[in-house]
Formats: structure tokens, sequence, C-alpha cells
């Protein structure tokens, strides 16, 4: 009995290790079922070892008016088996909302992809060949930015998320061989960020516009017995007046600034405070609206620094339109600590 027992174990484990084949590079990955009525299929792979239809996140960065590139990927066609003639493949980079859609179903969550425009990205070619009895075409297909790229890029003044997508569109030369299905699409999806501001002691570079003409707020004021901190002391023209956040209440504060008269090309944010008056909050994001509901971010700047120098300008990199901003707290500081601001004043060109 016992031996039976043994016996049967060491067929088991023979099986095991029959079936447990290590990876082999040059074996290609695909999905055999969809081949039952084709010898071969062409289909996209990134390289020599790994196999997916999506590629790993490109950033990019838009610093005013510039934008860094993305970096260039590479991307073979292979075939499932060798074909017994020469195979010509084309392909091309696909705008459509299906192959936006395609993708965006397979995340977790969508930032808000859009599909890359006519002329944002390139390809180095357009038509690869698989020679006869090999498996991987000759050359690779370079993903590269496009002739409009930076046109494209520095268009939106916010954060975007691209989707490049390229497709397998036609495949010829063997009958045998025919276009997968299941893998000829690849994806390359981008992230922009987005930086339009920066710190500055120099004088603003726009016109101061009129008090009365901007409408303030803030999330929170601070008061002490009857003496209230509140907006109005940010543009009385004093700088021994004060706004104060309530911290305790709300650790992350927002003032925001309305045009009365709609639309403004803004130039600079004109802060003055005084030493340790900025201490309970270190870094604050600056965003602007032009529909007067959606705020777009267009950087952050250090609230420490502002501290320091006490009088500066939040210089927008390139003039943005817009009918209001948005000063908003991101990141905590001291927890005993105060934020508050004598003058806040807001530019625009004429």
């Amino acid at each position: 009995m016992n031996k039976s027992i043994s016996l049967a174990l060491v067929l088991s484990l023979l099986s095991l290790s029959g079936c447990q084949k290590g990876y082999d590079i040059d074996t290609p990955l695909f999905d055999k079922t969809e081949a039952k009525d084709n010898l071969s299929l062409a289909y996209l792979k990134t390289d020599d070892y790994t196999f997916t239809q999506v590629a790993s996140l490109r950033t990019v960065a838009q610093d005013g008016a510039s934008v860094t590139n993305f970096d260039t990927k590479e991307c073979y066609v292979y075939l499932s088996k060798p074909a017994d003639q020469d195979v010509t493949v084309t392909v091309g980079l696909d705008t459509s909302d299906a192959s936006l859609a395609s993708y965006t179903k397979t995340l977790t969550s969508d930032p808000g992809f859009r599909i890359a425009p006519e002329g944002y990205a390139k390809l180095s070619t357009t038509t690869v060949t698989i020679p006869k009895g090999k498996m991987k075409s000759e050359t690779p297909i370079l993903i590269e930015p496009g002739e409009k790229y930076v046109e494209l890029s520095t268009a939106g003044a916010q954060a975007e998320y691209y989707l490049v997508s390229l497709k397998v569109i036609a495949v010829e030369g063997s009958s045998h061989v025919a276009r997968s299905e299941q893998a000829n699409t690849y994806f390359l999806p981008i992230e922009k960020s987005y930086n339009n501001v920066s710190l500055t002691t120099d004088a603003a570079t726009g016109v101061l516009l009129p008090s009365d003409a901007l409408a303030y707020e803030a999330s929170s004021v601070f008061s002490r017995g009857s003496v209230v901190y509140g907006v109005n002391a940010l543009s009385d023209g004093s700088t021994t007046s004060w706004w104060l956040a309530n911290i305790a209440a709300d650790p992350l504060p927002a003032i925001t600034i309305m045009n009365a008269s709609g639309s403004k090309m803004f130039t600079d944010l004109s802060v003055h405070t005084q030493r340790n008056y900025i201490t309970a909050v270190r870094e604050l994001e600056i965003l602007i609206t032009k529909d007067g509901t959606t705020w777009l971010s267009q950087g952050k700047v250090n609230a420490y620094e502002i501290n320091q120098k006490q009088d500066v300008r939040i210089h927008f990199l390139m003039p943005v339109e817009a009918k209001g901003v948005k000063i908003a707290a991101v990141r905590k500081g001291l927890p005993r600590g105060y934020y508050g601001m004598s003058e806040l004043s807001l530019y625009a060109t004429e």
C-alpha cells in the first residue's frame, strides 16, 4: 500500500514539473484560442521581455510657456508563428473615442484622460516588415512628440491627461496571417503637470485692479472678543490691519478674489504680511476660475518663504484669463502658528 502511494506521488510530481516550463522570451505571448481559424496572428509588443498593451504612465511638465517632451517609446510587431512569406504590417495612431473608451474602462478611476489629437504624437514609420520565417519586425515603431506637441500641450492652462493609441491597421503578404483582435492596440498614457506661478520680490508686471472692483471672501475669520480680523483689511490700503484665518477650526484656509466686471488677464498677486504671521500653513496652491465655478490649479508656492520676505508677488509666468483667483492652503505648518495677511492685491494687463 505504501509503495502504491509513493509511486502515485512520484508520478504526480513529475507531471507537475512537466507543466511548469520555464518562461522563454522567444515564445510569443498571445491567446491561442484566438488563432483557431488562423495559422498566425500579428500583434504589438513593447520589447523582448514584456507583453502588455499599456505603457507605464509618462510624465511631462509645463512651466509657463515651456513644456518637456515625453520619452520616445519603442514598439515592435510580432507574429504568433513564423509566416511562409514576408509580411507587411501597417500601423497608425487611433484618435477615436472608441479607443479612449477601451483604455479608460481598464482604470479603477479616470483622472480625465483625453485622446491625443492629431499632431500631438508621431510615428517613425507606419509600415514594418516581418521577414519570412521570422516572428519580429525588422525595425521598431517609435512613438515620439509630434509637430503640434508643444502647441497642443501649452494650449490648456491646467494639468492634463492625454492618451496616445497605436493600432495595427492591416496585415498583407500572407493569407495565413491575420491581425490579432485582442492585442492590436497599444496605449501610451501621458500626464502633464502644470505650473504657471513663481514667487518674486520684483514689482508687479500688470496694472493694479481697484479694490472696489474686487470681491474678497475667506473660508474663515479669526476674532478675539469684539475684534474681528476680517477680509476687509486685505484691501483697505493699510499694512497695520489684518485678516487672520481661524486655524483651529479651519487648518487649510482659502481666500478667493472675484473680479466684478468679468474676465481679466491676470499677471500678479501682491501679498503683504508680517514675519511670523504665515506659519500655520507651509504651502499655498494658486487656482483660477474662468466660469466662476470650476477652479484650475496654476501651481504652488512656499508659504514659509512669503513669511520670511513679507512683501512678495505671486507672478503668473503667462498672464491667464480668468474671472477670479483662489489662494488655498494645501499643507499645514506649525500647529500653534498663524495665517494672516495685511494686504492682498490683484494685477492684470491693461
